[in-house]
Order: C-alpha cells, then sequence, then structure tokens
C-alpha cells in the first residue's frame, strides 16, 4: 500500500496501518456481503423466487452437464458452523449453500468421486456424535431441485422428531419410495391397547414408534396416529377439558418422546378411570349409546326413557364419566366413523348420516376437532383411496 522509507516516521506508519485494516475490512465485508448475496440466491432458487435463467446462471450450474449431476445437500446442525462455512466456500463443487435454522443447504454438482470427496474430507465427519448428512437424487431442471428441498426439508424435520443416530443417508424421488404406511384404524388400535397397564402400554407405544421410524415415517404421520390412539383412550379420559389441550400438545410436540410421555399420561389417567365403577344408570345410558348411536339421542331423550330428571342424570353422568353426555356420544360416534372411513367404500356424507349426524357438516367440524385431520385426509392416510 506504501512504501516506507526509514527513518520510520511513527505518524506515517500508523496511518499506513489503518488504512491497510480499512482496506482489508472493507474486503472482507464484500465478501461477507457476497456470500449473502449467493446464499439468498439458493433460496430463491430452490423456493421457486426470483428470475430462475438469472440464479442460474449466477450460481454457475449446468442441468444438461451428464456426468457431473446437480444435487441439493443438508449437513444438519453442524458444530460449529463457522468450520463448515470455511470448507464449503474451498469446494470448487460445491456452487451455493445457505444456512436455514441450525441446519446448511447446499447446491453441489460434480460426479461420484468429488462426492465422495465432499463426505469424506468435510470438517465434521459423519459418526455417532454428529447428525445426518443428507443427499438428495440428482436434479436434471431446477423444478426437481425444488422437490428435493421440500424432501430434504421434510427429512431433517423427521430425523429431529424421531431422534435417529446419526449417519450418512441418500435420498431418492418420493416416487421412487418402495415402502406405503397405512394408518393403523381405531378398532385396530383399540384391541391393540385393550386392557394394557400404563407400563404396557408406554412399550407398545415406543415399539409402534420404533416401527414409523424405522419405515421412515413422516412426523405427521406418526402425529395422526397418537391423536386415533389418544380418541381410543377417550373412551376413559376421566376430563375432556383436557382433551383439548392435549391435542395441542401432540401437534406442536419436538420429539417423539415428547409425544410418548403426553400419551402415556393420559394411559395413566384413562387406566385410574377405568378402575371407577359406574352406578346402574350411567351403564345404562352408555348401553344407550352403543345400541342406538344412529339415532338424534340427547340427554333429555335418554333421561325420558329413563323416568328420571335429566339435570340430575347429566350431572351424575359427568361426575362419574369425567365427560357431558353430549361428549361420550360424539366421541362413540367418531370411533365408528374412522372404521367405515378406512374399511369402506362410503361417500363420507353418508358415513356422517350412519353414525348419527344428521348435518354433515357439523361431522366434518368435529372430525377435525377430535383427529386433527379431515374425514378425506383420515381416509388417505388410512390407506384408503375412495374420495
Amino acid at each position: 500500500m506504501n512504501y516506507l522509507r526509514k527513518p520510520i516516521d511513527t505518524d506515517e506508519l500508523i496511518t499506513t496501518l489503518e488504512a491497510a485494516m480499512k482496506r482489508i475490512a472493507a474486503r472482507q465485508e464484500s465478501d461477507y456481503n457476497a456470500s449473502l448475496a449467493a446464499q439468498a440466491e439458493l433460496r430463491d432458487l430452490v423456493t421457486g423466487a426470483g428470475d430462475e435463467a438469472a440464479l442460474i446462471d449466477s450460481l454457475a450450474v449446468n442441468f444438461a452437464s451428464m456426468g457431473t449431476p446437480v444435487r441439493l445437500l443438508a449437513v444438519m446442525n453442524p458444530i460449529p458452523p463457522k468450520v463448515l462455512v470455511k470448507f464449503l466456500r474451498v469446494m470448487p463443487a460445491v456452487h451455493g449453500f445457505f444456512r436455514e435454522g441450525q441446519d446448511f443447504f447446499i447446491l453441489f454438482q460434480g460426479d461420484a468421486k468429488e462426492l465422495a470427496t465432499f463426505v469424506q474430507e468435510a470438517p465434521l465427519p459423519v459418526s455417532s456424535s454428529r447428525r445426518p448428512v443428507l443427499i438428495g437424487p440428482p436434479a436434471s431442471r431446477p423444478a426437481e431441485l425444488r422437490e428435493d428441498y421440500a424432501q430434504l426439508t421434510a427429512e431433517i424435520a423427521r430425523q429431529y422428531f424421531f431422534e435417529t443416530a446419526a449417519g450418512l443417508r441418500e435420498l431418492t424421488r418420493p416416487a421412487q419410495a418402495s415402502q406405503v404406511l397405512t394408518l393403523p384404524g381405531y378398532s385396530t388400535v383399540k384391541d391393540a391397547i385393550g386392557d394394557l397397564e400404563p407400563a404396557a402400554f408406554r412399550h407398545w407405544l415406543v415399539q409402534q414408534m420404533a416401527e414409523f421410524a424405522k419405515a421412515n415415517a413422516s412426523v405427521t404421520f406418526a402425529k395422526q396416529f397418537a391423536l386415533v390412539v389418544l380418541l381410543v383412550l377417550s373412551e376413559q379420559l376421566p376430563a375432556t377439558e383436557g382433551k383439548s389441550t392435549t391435542i395441542a400438545a401432540i401437534n406442536q410436540a419436538q420429539t417423539v418422546t415428547k409425544l410418548i410421555t403426553t400419551l402415556v399420561d393420559v394411559a395413566q389417567r384413562a387406566a385410574l378411570q377405568e378402575r371407577h365403577q359406574y352406578s346402574r344408570n350411567v351403564l345404562m345410558m352408555r348401553e344407550l349409546v352403543r345400541a342406538r348411536y344412529q339415532e338424534p339421542l340427547s340427554l333429555s331423550t335418554v333421561a325420558k326413557e329413563l323416568h328420571l330428571n335429566a339435570v340430575y342424570l347429566g350431572q351424575q353422568f359427568k361426575q362419574e364419566t369425567g365427560r357431558s353426555f353430549s361428549q361420550y356420544l360424539n366421541d362413540w360416534r367418531m370411533g365408528l366413523a374412522m372404521d367405515l372411513l378406512q374399511n369402506s367404500e362410503e361417500d363420507v356424507n353418508r358415513i356422517a348420516l350412519a353414525v348419527g349426524y344428521q348435518t354433515p357438516s357439523y361431522f366434518y367440524k368435529l372430525f377435525k376437532q377430535q383427529t386433527g385431520m379431515s374425514p378425506r385426509e383420515y381416509r388417505a392416510a388410512a390407506g384408503n383411496a375412495q374420495d
């Protein structure tokens, strides 16, 4: 930047050093801004924002190159992230990257040898103490890259949720998936739970979730299954006032451990309630629901048939079951509707009528509240493609 002649002038030396430091800082800021711009460009490309052709040109990727396929990679929770960033900036096959939360998405174009080198030389090697490196399938066009981004994002969420062991995972196109999971139906879950004590129930639930993780089930699938389990347990649930809270806890669970803990707590409360001895009046009301759920039953009509005061009967039923009569009736009907949705080809509106709802729209609303899914979403998850 400058020649300093002897004898050195202290003021001139300080001025020169300060100018050098400013130039270095400006260069670093320029490099940082360029890195941010590149990250924004890749994010725009994989999310479908911005000018696609301009983004591809700026990132210098060639989808037509047969020998060096374009892929989207993901590195989950690298620690420390700065070490990975430094590595990515010097890798010729890396055409861009961006950070999303604690994870990194990387645009990679290279052959199998270059990909193996990337995995082997990464500063945070895949091991039992690291989160996985996820490798997307080769993308022949930007649209596939967007699909891969969605798939990688879902897989990252799945890995964190199921708390799976670290490792290297290479993803395939969704159409190539060989195993299709179906959601166990209400009766299937009810038969499996049976009279299980809380400890046995926990063991069963842990096994179910382990099987789902092994089969690459999505987070949504696991939570849908949990909602079915909750509905079965709700037959003995001591207080429906907490049911909406439990549904929220299931939907907000960040890990499978939290999901299991939530359901085991419900099972423990249900087990205590199941030991309760019901009075003759309440037993008769429960039997009426089971036998005549298709009719427009109400507390007043049941009380009239039993020759009892409706207010007194309603208070007695809620005191012993923890639920109002209408809540108990709705829970029973929902279980039957779930079985029909899974095991029959009947139209959803007809199923609503078959289980006792005169207004299909009301059935849709209650079903969504109870299960977190619409009837058609549940039918699809349960493996029945009928509309």
